[in-house]
């Protein structure tokens, strides 16, 4: 598996700085590159914010500090930033013809050896991104704050290494990262698509009267996420039954039915796959109990409880 060292950072807007700091916070090397010298400004001062946070919040110690923002090398030249770059990852805008002109420089000044990704979030690179090592290109797609959300969308073409994806994997988990790797391209990957629906129903809710936005979002953190933060979206329904969520799906009479008709989930409860208490359904228990799987649940959930209830850290940031 390749051998990654040294990180090239191209871009150090909303979340190239990030980026840089999550590599830098990990013990790496880090090449920040910006063409614009009040970009490279900008990003060393929320850095050190960033930083200072999680001072604040016992993440980080402060003699730890210099020594993170040491490990950043900012730089206006992308062919200083991409000397002797393991993986170089572009977080530039999100636009086609610029991906395709940063892409090509890349190939042609990055070392032989070097990775190469991009932090894109709808488009499809693999479409119309060419380079001479296309078994080295590859998607990392971070989330906003990159320096504090885990998740990491990785994507690969057919022409993708495997050991390269394993490698890029690999030292995201070291940064303590959650990549997860798409068996292929989607626009807007998980959270993007799912956020589309739900803020389509919040639109819904507000413009109509039904409730306030404080009270919406109460309704989200306290019902939705917190469930979402123990058992995710697809166990949530392996435990409140997938005979029920099959019903919902097509009953105009009580609730709103799908747009999408989901072939799994009629598949499975056409097989008695009910979900938790069938002992299986999306996911597989393996002979525990619907009572010992709830028990399992419920230890979480109220761990989870009582740190919500007594660190005040839910509601809306004013």
């Amino acid at each position: 598996m390749p051998q990654i060292k040294k990180i090239m950072v191209i871009g150090s807007g909303t979340m190239g700085h990030g980026v840089a700091q999550s590599f830098a916070m990990g013990g790496y090397e880090v090449a920040m590159q910006d063409s614009f010298p009040q970009a490279l400004e900008r990003a060393d001062k929320l850095i050190r914010g960033s930083l200072d946070t999680m001072v604040e919040a016992g993440l980080v110690k402060k003699g730890d500090i210099p020594k993170i923002i040491a490990r950043i090398h900012p730089t206006a030249s992308l062919e200083e930033a991409a000397k002797d770059a393991d993986l170089a990852i572009e977080c530039i805008i999100e636009n086609k013809d610029a991906k395709i002109d940063i892409f090509k420089k890349m190939d042609a000044i990055c070392p032989p050896k070097t990775i190469l990704a991009s932090n894109s979030s709808m488009l499809n690179i693999f479409d119309f991104v060419e380079t001479s090592r296309p078994d080295k290109l590859i998607v990392t797609h971070f989330y906003a704050p990159p320096q504090i959300i885990p998740l990491v969308d990785i994507l690969k073409s057919d022409k993708t290494d495997i050991k390269n994806v394993e490698a890029v994997v690999d030292i995201l988990k070291k940064l303590g990262k959650k990549p997860i790797v798409f068996n292929k391209p989607i626009a807007g990957y998980v959270v993007s698509r799912v956020m589309v629906a739900y803020q389509r129903e919040i639109y819904y809710l507000l413009d109509n009267g039904y409730i306030s936005a404080k009270d919406l979002d109460d309704a989200m953190i306290w019902g939705l996420g917190m469930r979402m933060l123990v058992v995710g979206g697809v166990q949530r329904i392996d435990f409140g039954g997938l005979d029920l969520s099959a019903k919902n799906a097509t009953n105009t009479k009580d609730s709103t039915p799908l747009e999408y008709k989901p072939k799994m989930l009629y598949d499975l409860v056409e097989k008695g796959n009910l979900g938790v208490k069938s002992g299986k359904g999306f996911y597989d228990y393996h002979g525990k109990s619907e009572a010992e799987m709830c028990h399992d649940r419920d230890v979480r959930l109220l761990k989870l409880l009582k740190v919500l209830q007594e660190n005040d850290i839910t509601g809306p940031v004013l």
